[in-house]
């Protein structure tokens, strides 16, 4: 009779307690010489309602934002410093407060292209948000579409997201410090990471950050 002698590999212990793969956000960072800024963006629904601590719905795009000052003079920040912008259709959005997107009352949201081209399409909702949506221009086109907005009051608003969303928020103030919170914009359809970037137009000057660029 024969005996097959087998070699067993214990597994390591980094093997054992090695978990799912952590997902890595996109980063993208610029600076001049009064600020640095550091932006990670956060596109997949799932880890938007992690990193929020509430589900905000969909089409909701989360950037974590670092504002870094250089200077001994405090800077003014603001979230309406910031634009989210999509060169595949020139889409340009500007960051919600949180009591538009789960306070009292529906934001209602649509699009608009200057240009020669029209930008039309149905409508989809996202935690208290109705965003219009539709087909945009083609990168070669002289095309803006920009996204406003107004209030539905019918609507009934969501306290706990709310919440959630005010406390991590991107504050408005004064620092000579590190500066940081989160930006909530609406994007309208799907787009590639390669075709959007962070706009920055504030008092320390005006700054592109892209994505994959």
């Amino acid at each position: 009779m024969r005996f097959c002698k087998f070699l067993l590999v214990p597994l390591t212990a980094s093997a054992l307690m090695a978990g799912p793969k952590k997902v890595i956000s996109p980063e993208t960072s610029g600076g001049n010489d009064q600020i640095d800024i550091v932006a990670t963006i956060t596109l997949a629904e799932d880890e938007v309602a992690h990193k929020i601590g509430a589900d905000p719905g969909k089409g909701v795009v989360l950037l974590d934002v670092r504002v870094i000052p250089k200077t001994d003079k405090p800077v003014h920040v603001s979230p309406d410093d910031f634009i989210l912008l999509a060169h595949d259709d020139g889409e340009r959005s500007k960051p919600f407060e949180p009591s538009e997107i789960a306070g009292n009352g529906a934001l209602v949201v649509s699009s608009t292209t200057s240009g020669n081209g029209k930008k039309t399409g149905s409508s989809i909702g996202f935690g208290g948000m109705i965003a219009g949506g539709g087909g945009g221009g083609s990168p070669g086109d002289s095309k803006v579409t920009t996204l406003s907005a107004k209030m539905d009051t019918k609507s009934q608003g969501n306290e706990k997201l709310l919440e959630a969303l005010q406390a991590k928020q991107f504050p408005e103030k004064d620092s000579t410090q590190p500066v940081e919170g989160y930006l909530y914009f609406p994007l309208d359809g799907k787009h590639k990471l390669k075709n959007l970037a962070v706009l920055y137009r504030g008092p320390a000057g005006r700054l592109n950050l892209e994505f994959e660029h």
